[in-house]
């Protein structure tokens, strides 16, 4: 499944460009920023270039009509969306304002819960890119119920899933049964693995589909001890 670097909040331009030719160099086709500031959207777009997908969590800071103004002032960066632009982040009314007026597609759904809030999410036009979790959102069987809600009204699914356990496993696997998908990947270096390093970003930015029984790897025993609460 193709990955992309979802980078921590960093604030410094320079320090921004940096890491994302980092990740860039480690195999990424595709980055998501977690800032809110028009230099930091900028620097990040000089450094990867045009044709790079480059995505914009704002983890809702906003009112709708500053989410509008930041929107057009990033439109010549050519983010492929703002995500969670807008507080609260159920405001769907608010979200199809800034996705009218903004000129950029919006993302949302990692607060959202079950079929019937992504139905009023989409019903309002307040997504491009819908984001459900499988592990919040009520497990694989919910997250088929919205992806198959998407695909019908023309809204792109591309999960929230910056996790290290179980739920990075389901996603990868129901991403292997569209066509559409990026992986989010956590872009930090971790000081151990329940899978062994097997769930891990590659050479050519992807990460491989579990093949064994059930989600597919069972996990290291030895790094559960090492980390157990006593």
């Amino acid at each position: 499944i193709p990955a992309y670097a979802s980078l921590l909040r960093i604030g410094s331009p320079e320090n921004i460009a940096g890491e994302c030719k980092k990740a860039l160099a480690l195999g990424y086709g595709a980055i998501k920023l977690h800032e809110t500031t028009t230099p930091a959207v900028f620097a990040a777009r000089e450094v990867i270039g045009p044709g790079i997908p480059l995505m914009v969590d704002m983890n809702c800071p906003l009112t709708g009509e500053q989410a509008i103004a930041f929107a057009k002032a990033c439109e010549d960066a050519q983010p492929m969306f703002l995500e969670e632009p807008v507080w609260p982040p159920e405001d769907f009314t608010a979200l199809a304002d800034v996705r009218r007026k903004g000129g950029l597609g919006v993302a949302a759904g990692e607060n959202a819960c079950t079929e019937y809030q992504f139905r009023q999410m989409m019903n309002a036009g307040a997504v491009s890119h819908a984001q459900p979790s499988v592990t919040k959102v009520g497990g694989v069987t919910e997250f088929l119920k919205v992806a198959a809600l998407a695909d019908q009204l023309g809204v792109k699914i591309v999960p929230h899933s910056p996790y290290f356990g179980p739920g990075l496993l389901a996603t990868l696997h129901l991403l292997a049964t569209r066509d559409d998908g990026l992986v989010e990947m956590f872009y930090l270096k971790r000081e151990a693995c329940l899978w062994g390093g097997r769930a891990d970003v590659d050479a050519t930015g992807h990460v491989a589909v579990p093949s064994g029984p059930g989600l597919g790897y069972e996990p290291d025993r030895g790094v559960m001890e090492r980390y157990r609460v006593a």
